[in-house]
């Protein structure tokens, strides 16, 4: 006998545009400077998994810290859900009888963990032998769960939690009768709701990001070599790998930042260590 069996099933539609653009805009003799951008725009969209039927979701992983991914018949592929906070027809947070915010009685789709827009722009410049390379790259129009913003919250060392922390927090919102809250929480009983309650709502962001992935800059010496030297060729380049930031919209963790060892569990962050910065010397030589 056998209890499960795997089975091919389910099926998605992707549909988007990719391009490519370069552009020279000097070339001569001793300097050159063209620039290049390509970029692509993808949506995939869940259409069955065992039948048809909208709604119908499969979970593909789960966070230690509350939350999942879910593949949903008619919604977009890589669905970050959770609870979040529960709130009137008026869109008003509901609070409980101690001050804490209510959750949703069900788990809220939040969005996908897949990038909708990845691309990149390389300036270069020649001049004489002197060469320079930037890579600008970005991805945009995706949701993450932080892990690593789950536990500064709750441990009171996320900067949001500075409030109430002298004395209590007072919720803005309604309690669950409809009147106003009035009821103040001890702050650390307020900012643990989110460990107490699983509520993940603060700590799902915009992923997407603008980075200076790379730079290089490099000199060809080959002009130095004498004719009839062995070496026809060498050049020297320095490069620095994952420079800066440009903008993110993720508190505190770069938002490249994977912790886990599946793509199933894209989107999910947990605590980890960060990511590094390289810089290194490049020499090609030629025989």
């Amino acid at each position: 006998g056998y209890v499960d069996k795997p089975i091919n099933s389910g099926k998605s539609r992707n549909v988007g545009i990719e391009m490519l653009l370069n552009w020279v805009a000097v070339k001569g003799k001793d300097f050159s400077a063209e620039i290049t951008f390509n970029g692509s725009y993808n949506k995939t969209k869940v259409l069955s998994l065992l039948t048809s039927t909208a709604g119908e979701r499969i979970t593909t992983g789960t966070h230690v810290f509350n939350g999942e991914v879910r593949h949903i018949v008619g919604e977009e592929i890589g669905q970050i859900a959770g609870f979040g906070y529960d709130r009137n027809d008026k869109g008003e947070r509901i609070f409980l009888g101690n001050g804490v915010p209510k959750p949703t009685a069900q788990l809220v789709n939040f969005g996908s963990a897949l990038p909708k827009w990845v691309g990149g722009i390389m300036p270069s410049i020649q001049y004489k032998g002197i060469s320079f390379t930037a890579l600008i790259d970005f991805k945009l129009g995706n949701k993450m769960l932080s892990g690593t913003n789950f536990n500064a919250y709750r441990h009171g060392l996320h900067k949001a939690t500075l409030e109430g922390r002298v004395d209590s927090v007072l919720g803005v919102g309604v309690n669950q009768a409809g009147a106003p809250n009035t009821v103040k929480a001890p702050v650390q009983t307020y900012w643990e709701h989110l460990r107490s309650q699983g509520i993940i709502e603060p700590v799902v962001y915009n992923g997407g990001f603008w980075k200076l992935r790379q730079i290089a800059i490099g000199y060809d010496f080959t002009k130095f070599i004498p004719a009839r030297f062995p070496v026809k060729g060498l050049k020297l380049t320095f490069i620095a790998n994952n420079v800066a930031i440009l903008k993110k919209w993720v508190d505190n963790i770069d938002p490249e930042t994977f912790g886990y060892s599946s793509d199933n569990l894209l989107g999910l962050e947990s605590a980890g260590l960060p990511s590094v910065r390289s810089m290194g010397l490049n020499l090609n030589v030629k025989f």
